[in-house]
């Protein structure tokens, strides 16, 4: 009997979308799951799980803003000051329903109603992103803008904490 060799090692890089659209919206993608990980522990009252996901969640929902306000924002703005004011408005808005679901949250008050509507406002935000930044993007931003966006979108994943299991 003959056993194939191993297949060849992928990096990290070479698996992520090569589009700043796909690597943007993979990365909704990867909050999104962390979102439905969230309200399980929500919907079952496990206030372990969700204390450990709001961290992960919060933490990642925070840094994709600061990716996108750091390496997207200010070319939107010099080519489209009306689209990159809807987006910032709505960056606000979220940090905003961030800490009062947090504060919520540490106070032992939340409601799952209240988290869900929280998930229905970043859908929304993520299509206005994707009709207004990241398709534009992709069109306009250079080289090392986008190695730059994908760098800090990747160092997120990397310092992703992990689950202690006791």
């Amino acid at each position: 009997m003959r056993i194939a060799p191993p297949e060849p090692m992928q990096s990290h890089a070479a698996l992520m979308p090569a589009t700043i659209r796909d690597r943007l919206l993979a990365d909704h993608r990867r909050l999104e799951t962390l979102l439905e990980r969230l309200l399980a522990a929500f919907e079952a009252n496990d206030r372990e799980d969700m204390a450990q996901g709001w961290t992960e969640f919060e933490s990642g929902l925070l840094a994709h803003l600061e990716a996108e306000e750091t390496y997207l924002f200010p070319a939107l703005q010099r080519a489209s000051a009306r689209d990159a004011s809807v987006l910032i408005r709505e960056h606000r808005h979220i940090r905003t329903r961030l800490t009062e679901i947090g504060v919520a949250l540490d106070l032992h008050t939340v409601r799952l109603a209240s988290a869900r509507d929280f998930v229905d406002e970043l859908r929304a935000h993520s299509r206005n992103e994707d009709r207004l930044l990241y398709r534009w993007a992709g069109d306009h931003l250079d080289e090392t803008q986008r190695t730059s966006l994908f760098e800090a979108l990747s160092t997120v994943v990397r310092a992703r904490p992990s689950k202690v299991v006791t």
